[in-house]
């Protein structure tokens, strides 16, 4: 029974390791250590399900913002959204691969928001995973803000919850 089990399991074992190594290592990039903490200090998560048009007091799961460093940057994972800032590299070249890989085609403008900004729909027509997308250009940086569409609400009426959210997130960058 042993060596079955060491036949079966150990190899799916070590495949789970260089698979979350592989993974991990994408995630924080070599010489880019340090934390990416201080990118969740710029909303709260009340924030986000305010804007989404939840009632905080009520809520939904409680969450705490997850930061990650990523290849573009400093990353933040909310319950119902997201904050990206591309900082690493060519922002705007990361900005375009990123939005490429989610599927995200039609950018419309967004006027009165940093240099220049833009609204767009990542994966869109997958009900499980389309969101509305704000990128804002700011200095040699780009802040980006996701936020899931509610209920049956469409990713495209995220947009007016996106840009003042996204205003309270340029406000506490500075």
């Amino acid at each position: 029974m042993r060596g079955w089990m060491r036949r079966r399991v150990a190899p799916g074992l070590i495949a789970g390791a260089v698979c979350s190594t592989a993974l991990a290592a994408q995630a924080a990039p070599a010489g880019k250590g340090g934390s990416a903490s201080d990118v969740c200090s710029l909303a709260k998560d009340a924030e986000f399900q305010q804007a989404q048009g939840i009632n905080p007091e009520i809520g939904i799961i409680p969450s705490t913002p997850e930061a990650t460093q990523t290849v573009w940057g400093r990353h933040c994972d909310y319950s119902t959204g997201a904050i990206d800032l591309f900082t690493e590299k060519s922002p705007s070249a990361e900005l375009d691969r990123v939005l490429g890989l989610m599927e995200a085609k039609k950018r419309d403008p967004v006027q009165g928001l940093g240099q220049r900004a833009f609204f767009t729909v990542i994966y869109p027509g997958d009900e499980y995973r389309q969101r509305g997308f704000l990128a804002v250009f700011q200095g040699p940086g780009i802040v980006a803000v996701s936020l899931d569409p509610r209920g049956k609400d469409t990713p495209e009426s995220t947009r007016p919850k996106l840009e003042a959210l996204t205003k309270l997130v340029l406000s506490r960058l500075k």
